[in-house]
C-alpha cells in the first residue's frame, strides 16, 4: 500500500454500511415522496420515457424510430391511467434532492472512508481496466431480489484504473460468488442513476453517495464477515449460501 493510501486508512472514520444511514431526526421527517404512489411498472415506464426524451433531445434517436413510437405509447398509457406524466417528470430533481436529505447521513459528506462490499462494474477504459463501479453490501440481480436502497449504494470512481484480472490472479474462481473489494477514498453526497444489466433485463439503479477511490484491494474473509454481520442470518443464507460456508461469523450476531 502506498503512503497516501496508508494515511487515508489510518484517518478513515467511515468503516461500516450503517454509517451511511440517516440519523433519527432525519428519519422522523414528514417528507412525502409522490413517486411512492406509482407502481413498479409505472416507475419503469417513467424512467424509459425520460431516457427516450433525452435521446431525442440529444439527436441520438431516429425521429420516426421505434424509440419515439414507444414513448408515444407510454405517454398514451399514462393519459389513460389519469397520471400527469409531465408533473412527475418536472418533480424528479426536487424529489431526488429531498430523498438525499432524508435518507442519507449528511454528517459524513467529505470524510475519508474505508469500506468493503460487492462491486458491480460500470465503465472500462480502452485497455479494459475498470474505471467506475458501484459498491454495495449485497448484489440484487433480478426483480424478485431487488438491489439495496440508494443510501446503501456507492458510485465509485477510481483515480487509477483497476486491472481486475491482476487483482484476482491469486483467487480461486469458485472462492467467492461475487467480487468483493475494500475501497479507500473520500465520500460525498452525490446522487447518480445508472442503467445496469440484471438477470431479467436492464433496469435503473440509484446511488446516494459517490467516492473518489485512491486504493482498491481484495477483501479478506474478516472484511466480508464484517459486512455479512450487518445482514440477518436469513439474509446471509439466501444472499451468499456458498460464501457463508467459507468464513467464520460470530455466533452472537444477528
Amino acid at each position: 500500500m502506498n503512503n497516501i493510501a496508508f494515511k487515508i486508512s489510518q484517518q478513515s472514520t467511515i468503516k461500516h454500511w450503517q454509517d451511511l444511514l440517516p440519523n433519527q431526526t432525519q428519519a422522523e421527517s414528514n417528507f412525502v415522496d409522490p413517486f411512492a404512489q406509482l407502481t413498479p411498472e409505472q416507475l419503469e415506464d417513467l424512467a424509459i420515457l425520460s431516457r427516450i426524451r433525452w435521446l431525442i433531445a440529444s439527436n441520438k434517436a431516429e425521429p420516426n424510430g421505434a424509440s419515439v413510437q414507444e414513448a408515444k405509447e407510454i405517454e398514451a398509457a399514462f393519459v389513460k391511467q389519469e397520471i400527469d406524466v409531465e408533473w412527475f417528470l418536472s418533480k424528479r430533481q426536487t424529489v431526488r434532492q429531498q430523498r438525499i436529505e432524508q435518507t442519507t447521513n449528511k454528517t459524513i459528506d467529505g470524510k475519508d472512508i474505508r469500506l468493503s462490499g460487492v462491486i458491480l462494474p460500470l465503465y472500462w477504459n480502452e485497455e479494459r481496466l475498470l474505471t467506475h463501479f458501484l459498491l454495495m453490501p449485497y448484489l440484487g440481480q433480478c426483480s424478485h431480489f431487488p438491489p439495496p436502497p440508494p443510501n446503501q449504494v456507492i458510485f465509485v470512481e477510481s483515480t487509477e484504473p483497476t486491472n481486475i484480472q491482476k487483482l484476482t490472479a491469486n483467487t480461486r474462481k469458485s472462492q467467492y460468488s461475487f467480487l468483493w473489494v475494500s475501497i479507500e477514498g473520500k465520500i460525498s453526497l452525490e446522487a447518480t442513476s445508472h442503467n445496469v444489466f440484471r438477470v431479467d433485463g436492464m433496469s435503473w439503479l440509484e446511488s446516494s453517495y459517490s467516492v473518489i477511490c485512491h486504493n482498491i484491494t481484495l477483501c479478506t474473509p474478516k472484511d466480508i464477515a464484517q459486512v455479512l454481520t450487518w445482514q440477518t442470518r436469513e439474509e446471509r443464507k439466501s444472499l451468499y449460501p456458498k460464501l457463508t460456508e467459507l468464513i467464520s461469523i460470530d455466533k452472537g450476531s444477528n
